[in-house]
């Protein structure tokens, strides 16, 4: 940096000179804010180099992060693929809000981005990123960035820790393509996280991160304005029954958090059912939105105590579990969510958890969700495990498709309600004095409702109907309503979203329609239909409008597109055979012009 130094002759120009010292000063400050370094680390380097180029490489990822080194703010530290062993990485500089300090992997050429694309069952690979490795699970943090802030982190592998990542009262960091796996004493009760940010850890970013087999917490996240987007999160570990199985996929604490487009699943008949998504402690005004929880044996998304209040899930998908309201939960709003195969669509009780907190849940809404092949009952007044009201609640424009009961009553239970919703193909009304030997009454009221092809009387209600509410293909869980449904404009306003199933405005007509979407003729679409769906075959059909056909695209859960991994062919401008034989087995959304489906492969 070259320093120019002004001198005059006159006096009488001290003024000018002050003026001037002062731009210089102010250059200085400007030039020193935007100089940035760039350092490397590689296997093959020595933490007594330079770290200035790959050919004077740091050897360790630990000496990059501490003070030792001259890592600033606004600095980048590349790191090469490799396995680093057992490091225990500890960050301590801080970036600042306009210089973050950069921590990122790389393959080949700094900045090239590896990815993994690490699915269920891949193994980690330290020639693609680069590998921390602690080797023993029960012990030490790969990474810790305590009380740290405006640090970004990119492009790791991690595992065989106690804990993954842990960022205590960590602020303003970004974590990016970030994998790990195995943490935990898998003999010791409730022992290993993957990845966390705890305690006061606020307004921080996690995206693209991966969490495989921690014995207790997959992604925790204890704090306010936090964002968690395109996570996984897994568990197949059964080695010492409950102890070695995830409890908590992902755990959020906190207020005003945005979890999004994450998936999380439990494989296999593990000794711990698992809390798929969950919210718990304080938890206000957060969003959990486009999500999938599968195989969890119970909760698949979880609202528990009393500070969990005014929260949004919107558009989740619960695949083996259900909608858990616990211990308090209030005032909060599910919409637009899906269960699919769960023992229990919607629970609610309580338990000694939040000083036993009196009651179970309260004024919690559920609006435009669809229950479909419940296996035992829709909505449980579950009997575990304080004896408590659930009051309050209200179902509205929800389709209910198939299950043993709609309701299993065994606790108190009282001013909730069911509008403008859609039951069909029910085996039994309710049942009580199931899991507990106390009889309790129903008080549920029904209003605007269909009930359909049940196997039990219909229970008085205002308004109700009892005629084929004409779906477009109840067979293939097409729960949209043809042009001559009863259900159209049939519905009340009094409590009905302003939205559907698929964000369209309601009424749409003279009124509202029931059930989960509102039939609109202006918009002039035949829905797309897919069968079989799930699938076990290599081949599946799409059927629907044909303008609507010349578009099919095929996005996994994280937005990546496997649209050139499929063959279509076109039987008729309506019907196309779609081969999927080179899609691995999961979840698929197939997106066409107007409208977008999900496909089960398994």
């Amino acid at each position: 940096m070259c320093v120019l130094f002004f001198i005059f002759e006159h006096s009488h120009t001290a003024t000018i000179m002050k003026t001037l010292i002062t731009i210089i000063f102010i250059l200085i400050l400007s030039l020193a804010t935007i100089a940035q370094n760039t350092y490397y680390v590689s296997t093959t380097g020595n933490n007594s180099n330079n770290g200035t180029s790959t050919t004077t490489a740091w050897r360790t990822i630990s000496f990059a992060a501490s003070a030792l080194s001259p890592v600033q703010p606004g600095d980048t530290v590349y790191i090469k693929a490799g396995n680093y062993g057992n490091e225990n990485v500890i960050f301590e500089t801080d970036g600042t809000a306009n210089n973050i300090i950069t921590f990122e992997g790389y393959k080949i050429t700094p900045g090239d981005n590896p990815n993994l694309n690490w699915q269920y069952g891949d193994n980690l690979n330290a020639s693609i990123m680069p590998l921390l490795d602690g080797i023993d699970r029960t012990t030490g943090t790969g990474i810790t960035l305590h009380n740290r802030s405006f640090i970004q982190l990119k492009n790791i592998q991690i595992k065989n820790y106690r804990v993954g990542l842990y960022a205590y009262s960590g602020t303003n960091i970004k974590i990016k393509n970030v994998i790990t796996m195995f943490f935990g004493d898998q003999t010791a009760n409730y022992d290993g996280k993957g990845i966390v940010f705890g305690s006061h850890a606020n307004n921080n970013e996690i995206d693209a991160c991966v969490v495989y087999n921690a014995c207790a917490e997959g992604l925790s996240i204890t704090g306010n304005d936090n964002h968690a987007t395109n996570c996984r999160v897994y568990c197949d570990d059964n080695s010492n029954g409950h102890q070695a199985a995830m409890d908590y996929y992902i755990h959020i604490a906190g207020n005003n958090n945005l979890v999004e487009n994450c998936y999380v699943e439990r494989i296999g008949d593990l000794d711990h059912g698992g809390h798929g998504i969950d919210l718990k402690t304080n938890c206000e005004n957060n969003l959990i939105r486009n999500c999938i929880s599968k195989g969890m044996d119970f909760s698949a998304f979880e609202l528990r105590h009393r500070g969990v209040i005014n929260n949004t899930l919107e558009s989740c998908t619960a695949i083996g579990g259900g909608f858990s309201i616990r211990d308090g939960a209030n005032h909060n709003i599910i919409k637009n969510c899906t269960t699919n195969n769960s023992r229990t669509a919607v629970s609610f009780f309580d338990t000694a958890e939040d000083g036993g907190a009196q009651y179970a849940g309260a004024f919690n809404i559920f609006q435009n969700c669809i229950f479909k092949n419940t296996i035992n009952e829709v909505i449980a007044f579950h009997r575990y495990d304080r004896p408590s009201p659930a009051d309050n609640n209200t179902f509205v424009n929800c389709v209910v498709d198939g299950g043993d009961y709609l309701f299993t009553v065994d606790r108190e239970n009282n001013n909730n309600k069911m509008v403008n919703c859609i039951v069909t193909n029910v085996a039994h009304f309710s049942r009580t004095a199931y899991h507990q030997s106390i009889s309790y009454s129903l008080h549920v009221s029904f209003n605007y409702t269909n009930f359909w092809s049940n196997g039990f009387t219909t229970p008085t209600g205002t308004n109700l109907i009892t005629t084929n509410p004409l779906f477009v293909d109840l067979a293939n869980n097409d729960y949209h309503l043809t042009s001559n449904s009863p259900c159209i404009d049939a519905g009340t306003l009094t409590n009905s979203p302003s939205f559907d199933f698929e964000n369209n405005p309601r009424p749409a007509g003279t009124g509202v329609d029931i059930g989960a979407f509102e039939y609109n003729p202006s918009l002039h679409v035949e829905q797309i239909l897919i069968y079989p769906n799930p699938t076990t075959t290599n081949n599946i059909v799409l059927k629907g409008a044909a303008f609507n056909l010349k578009q099919i695209k095929i996005y996994d859960t994280l937005g990546k597109e496997y649209s050139k991994l499929t063959t279509k062919q076109v039987i008729s401008p309506t019907i196309v055979t779609i081969d999927i034989t080179n899609l691995a087995s999961g979840i698929y959304f197939i997106k066409t012009k107007t409208t977008s489906r999900i496909l089960y492969k398994k």
